[in-house]
C-alpha cells in the first residue's frame, strides 16, 4: 500500500470515480501513513525542502518573544500561556523560551507552553527542542482535542499554519464557477473541472467572488471553524498569525489569474501538485480578509494588519543588530546576524510576502504594543 493506491481506492468508491482537489491535498499532506506532514522526512532547512523566517536564525523568534511579552503584560496575565500551533521541528518555540528567561524572567517562571502538533514526529522534534526549559509543557494532537481540555489566557502563535489547509481550487467558465477534482489518466493523476462540492456554492455567493473566464482562485472553508476554535480556546488574550497570504481584494486580483497554489520540494517551487505527491509541501496563500471577519464574529477582533517587516522592526527588530569588527563572514556570528536582519525585513523577500495579523479577545486597551504605534518614518 502507498499513498497513490490510496487515492485511487478513494476515487473508485466515488460515482465521478474522483476526488475534489481539497481531498487530494488533504491526503497528500495528512495522511497518516503517506501523509507530507506526518512523514519522518526533514521539511525545514538546508536538508529539507524550504526554508521559513524561524529557519532563518533565533533572532527571529527572539523578536516574536518580545511581542508576546508586550501582549502578556497588556493582557495582565499572571500566570501566561503561550500556544504555538503547527510548531513544526520546535525551534521557533525554543527560541522563544530562550528569550523569554531572560527578558521576562518573572514571566517565564510561572508560564505554560501549549504545543499544538498532529505529527507524532514532530511532536517527538518539539520535545527534544524544549527539553532544557524547565516550564509546564503540553501537547495535544489537534486544536480540537485542546479545546476539549483547555481554556487559556495568553497568546495563541501560529506561524505558516493556515496555508497548509487543504483548500478547493475553482475555475471560472463561460457557464460559471466549476470545481478542479482529480482523477486518473493512462495510470497518472490529472485534474479536470467538474460540479461545485456541497458548501463550495454558497461560499462563492455569499463572498460574491467574481473573475474572467479562465480565472482560479483557493478556497479554505476551514478557516471559519478553526476561528471558533481559537475563540474557543482562548478565554481571555491576543492571536497572533504569522504567514504569506494577502487582503481578499489582492489576492483574488485579475494579476493572479492562475491562483497562488505552490509546491515544494528540495527547495525548488513548482505548480505541480501531483508531481510528488506525499514527498512535498503544496501551500496556498490566506485570505485574511476571511480571517478577520470569521475572527470577528467569534470575538476575536483586530489590532493589527501589516507586512512581516513591518511588525518586525516596531518589535525591535533592527535594534538586535550587533556592532563588530569582524572580517571573515563565514564565522563571525555578529555578520551572520546582521544579514539574517536584513533578509527577515527584506520587503522583496521574507519580509514583504509574509503578512502578520493580531486580533484580541477580552481586551479593549492595548498599551505597550509598539506595533500597534504609528509607523516608521524613512
Amino acid at each position: 500500500m502507498n499513498l497513490y493506491t490510496v487515492i485511487r481506492e478513494e476515487m473508485a468508491k466515488r460515482p465521478e470515480k474522483a476526488i475534489p482537489f481539497s481531498r487530494y491535498m488533504e491526503l497528500a499532506l495528512y495522511h497518516p501513513a503517506y501523509g507530507y506532514y506526518m512523514s519522518d522526512k526533514p521539511k525545514v532547512g538546508k536538508g529539507g525542502d524550504f526554508f521559513t523566517s524561524a529557519s532563518v536564525h533565533p533572532v527571529f523568534g527572539e523578536t516574536i518573544a518580545d511581542a508576546v511579552v508586550e501582549m502578556w503584560r497588556a493582557g495582565k496575565a499572571e500566570a501566561p500561556v503561550l500556544v504555538e500551533i503547527g510548531g513544526g521541528t520546535g525551534s521557533l518555540c525554543r527560541n522563544m523560551l530562550d528569550r523569554l528567561k531572560e527578558a521576562a524572567p518573572e514571566l517565564y517562571q510561572d508560564m505554560t507552553v501549549m504545543l499544538i502538533e498532529s505529527s507524532p514526529y514532530h511532536r517527538k522534534l518539539q520535545q527534544d527542542a524544549i527539553l532544557a526549559h524547565d516550564v509546564k509543557k503540553v501537547w495535544y494532537s489537534s486544536l480540537e482535542e485542546a479545546v476539549l481540555h483547555e481554556q487559556i489566557e495568553g497568546v495563541i502563535l501560529s506561524n505558516e499554519w493556515l496555508d497548509a489547509f487543504p483548500v478547493h481550487v475553482v475555475e471560472k467558465s463561460a457557464s460559471g464557477w466549476q470545481e478542479v477534482w482529480v482523477a486518473e489518466e493512462e495510470g497518472r493523476l490529472r485534474e479536470k473541472l467538474g460540479d461545485l462540492t456541497p458548501g463550495l456554492a454558497d461560499y462563492l455567493a455569499e463572498r460574491n467572488l467574481k473573475g474572467s473566464n479562465g480565472m482560479r482562485l483557493e478556497i479554505n472553508l476551514g478557516l471559519s471553524q478553526a476561528a471558533k476554535n481559537v475563540s474557543r480556546l482562548l478565554k481571555r488574550g491576543y492571536v497572533l498569525t504569522i504567514d504569506y497570504g494577502d487582503q481578499e481584494e489582492e489576492l483574488y486580483h485579475p494579476s493572479r489569474k492562475n491562483g497562488t497554489l505552490m509546491c515544494y520540494y528540495k527547495h525548488q517551487a513548482h505548480d505541480d501538485p501531483f508531481a510528488h505527491p506525499g514527498e512535498e509541501d503544496i501551500t496556498a496563500h490566506v485570505n485574511f480578509t476571511a480571517w478577520r471577519e470569521y475572527g470577528e464574529q467569534v470575538g476575536l477582533g483586530e489590532v493589527a494588519y501589516m507586512r512581516q517587516d513591518q511588525f518586525l522592526m516596531r518589535s525591535g527588530l533592527l535594534h538586535k543588530a550587533v556592532a563588530h569588527m569582524d572580517r571573515d563572514p563565514f564565522t563571525s556570528v555578529a555578520m551572520k546576524r546582521n544579514r539574517a536582519i536584513q533578509q527577515l525585513v527584506d520587503p522583496a523577500g521574507l519580509g514583504g510576502r509574509f503578512r502578520v495579523m493580531v486580533q484580541a479577545k477580552g481586551i479593549d486597551h492595548h498599551e505597550g504594543l509598539r506595533f500597534v504605534q504609528p509607523a516608521f518614518r524613512f
